[in-house]
C-alpha cells in the first residue's frame, strides 16, 4: 500500500506540546509523490522535518472537511519546496460550495496577504466514491454524524482513516477486513459529533481490523483511560502519537 504512513498530526482541535492536529501522511510505494490526509497544525512538520517527504515533490492533500483545525495548515506550504500541489476537498460534494470559496475564506487577504493561487496550489474535487490519487487506490464514505458532514478514507486494504464521526453502522463495512482503523475517540462523554473509545473498540471488532489506533486526541484526555475503555473492546489498541508509523503496527 505505501512503504510509510506517519501520523503527523495526533490531536483534536486544540494543539498541545506533543500533538499537533490531525494530520497523517502517506508515501506511496514506488512513485515520487506524497499523499496526506487533512491539513491541520500537524502539516507544519513537513516544514520543520522537509526530511519527512524523502526528497518527493509533488504533494496530494485530502481534506475530510473544512472545520479549523484540519485546515489550518493550508497556509504552511508557502513554506513547503514543491514541484506539484493539489488540495482534494469535499466542498461542492458536502457542501454544495465549491472547494476554492470555502478556503478562499480563511486563506485570502486580510486574513492572510495572498490566496491560494497565488503560490501555486491547485484546487480540486472529491466525493464518496473510488479514486486513485498519488498511485493509492482510496475509498472515499460520507460521514453525516458529526456537526457538518465528513469524510473518511481507505486506503486498500491496509489503512481506514475516520475521523470527526459519531460511532456509526456504516463504518464497520467500509474498515470490514482492513488492516489499520485509525478513529477518532473523544471521551466519554462523547463531544457531539465524536466518538466514545469504548464504541471505536466495538466497531473495529465487528470489522474484523488487526489493529485500532485512536486518533484526534482531546488536549485533555487520560490517555489510560482511553486505552482501557477501548481495550474492553478490542485486543489491540494503540493511542496515537505524532510520529506513530502506522505501516509498522
Amino acid at each position: 500500500m505505501a512503504t510509510a504512513a506517519t501520523i503527523l498530526g495526533s490531536g483534536g482541535f486544540v494543539p498541545t506540546g506533543t500533538r499537533e492536529t490531525s494530520c497523517v501522511l502517506l508515501l506511496p510505494e514506488d512513485s515520487d509523490r506524497v499523499v496526506i490526509v487533512d491539513a491541520g497544525t500537524g502539516l507544519r512538520r513537513i516544514v520543520t522535518d522537509p526530511d519527512l517527504l524523502q526528497g518527493r515533490r509533488r504533494i496530494d492533500i485530502l481534506l475530510s472537511h473544512f472545520h479549523i483545525d484540519h485546515v489550518c495548515g493550508v497556509p504552511y506550504l508557502t513554506e513547503v519546496s514543491y514541484d506539484e500541489l493539489t488540495v482534494h476537498g469535499p466542498g461542492a460534494a458536502l457542501y454544495d460550495t465549491p472547494t476554492a470559496e470555502l478556503l478562499r475564506r480563511v486563506f485570502a487577504p486580510p486574513i492572510m496577504p495572498i490566496g491560494p493561487e497565488a503560490i501555486g496550489l491547485q484546487l480540486a474535487e472529491i466525493a464518496p466514491g473510488e479514486i486513485e490519487v498519488g498511485g493509492l487506490d482510496v475509498r472515499i464514505r460520507r460521514q453525516d454524524r458529526h456537526t457538518n458532514p465528513t469524510l473518511g478514507f481507505r486506503f486498500g486494504d491496509e489503512l481506514v482513516w475516520c475521523t470527526d464521526t459519531e460511532a456509526d453502522p456504516g463504518t464497520v463495512d467500509f474498515a470490514r477486513g482492513a488492516r489499520v482503523l485509525a478513529h477518532e475517540a473523544w471521551g466519554p462523554p462523547a463531544a457531539p459529533g465524536h466518538a466514545e473509545p469504548a464504541a471505536v473498540g466495538r466497531m473495529a471488532t465487528e470489522a474484523g481490523v488487526a489493529a485500532v489506533v485512536l486518533i484526534h486526541v482531546p488536549p485533555k484526555a487520560d490517555e489510560a483511560d482511553l486505552q482501557a475503555r477501548a481495550a474492553a473492546e478490542h485486543g489491540n489498541v494503540t493511542v496515537a502519537t505524532d510520529g506513530l508509523l502506522l505501516h509498522q503496527l
